[in-house]
């Protein structure tokens, strides 16, 4: 793993990250973007694209901002890829940095779930769910609608699918809460 200071020498002076999606529509071309890292298509400098996610976790985090489970949730789904896939050190200690101020920032925070997606989350099983629940995240117009889906028990044929984080449990509210996204950071294989 990078210290910090070749961390600093090597990436201070590059430009600033692209400014944080303001819309729906940027918030899904930028998942499209995360998810092609993921699966390794992405034509760009990944691992600059996962550095940027990781400031812009770093600050929303600090500023204590409403953007901090997408970016969170990104870097879920691309940071694997600077750790194991195609190895950059000073990518993986920004990374490393983001979560650890997740957890610092969002750890000690109480809530009323009585348990959370990273209570039961093999991530490295189900890391393929993580781009459908970005989009839930960057889409709060569609939340009325899904909730009465996931009210409607006629929609889940089966109780695997209605006990599902990823289906019948999906809301903005569990997958958003400080405690999940703290917990999440905690087992980010960094």
């Amino acid at each position: 793993m990078a210290s910090a200071e070749t961390f600093e020498d090597r990436h201070d002076d590059g430009p600033p990250p692209a400014p944080a999606p303001t819309t729906p529509a940027e918030w899904d071309d930028l998942i499209r973007e995360w998810d092609d890292i993921r699966h390794g298509y992405y034509l760009g400098d990944a691992a600059a694209m996962v550095r940027a996610c990781a400031e812009n976790l770093e600050a929303s985090v600090a500023a204590g901002g409403p953007d901090t489970a997408l970016w969170t949730l990104g870097l879920m789904l691309t940071g694997p890829y600077v750790v194991y896939a195609r190895p950059d050190a000073a990518a993986e200690a920004r990374v490393s940095a983001a979560m650890g101020a997740v957890e610092r920032a969002l750890g000690q925070t109480s809530c009323a779930h009585e348990e959370h997606p990273c209570d039961e989350i093999l991530l490295d099983a189900e890391s393929d769910h993580f781009r459908w629940v970005l989009e839930m995240l960057a889409h709060p117009e569609r939340d009325a609608a899904h909730e009465a889906d996931l009210a409607d028990e006629g929609l889940w044929p089966d109780d695997e699918g209605a006990q599902s984080w990823y289906e019948g449990r999906m809301t903005r509210d569990v997958w958003a809460c400080p405690q999940n996204l703290a917990g999440l950071a905690r087992s980010f294989p960094g």
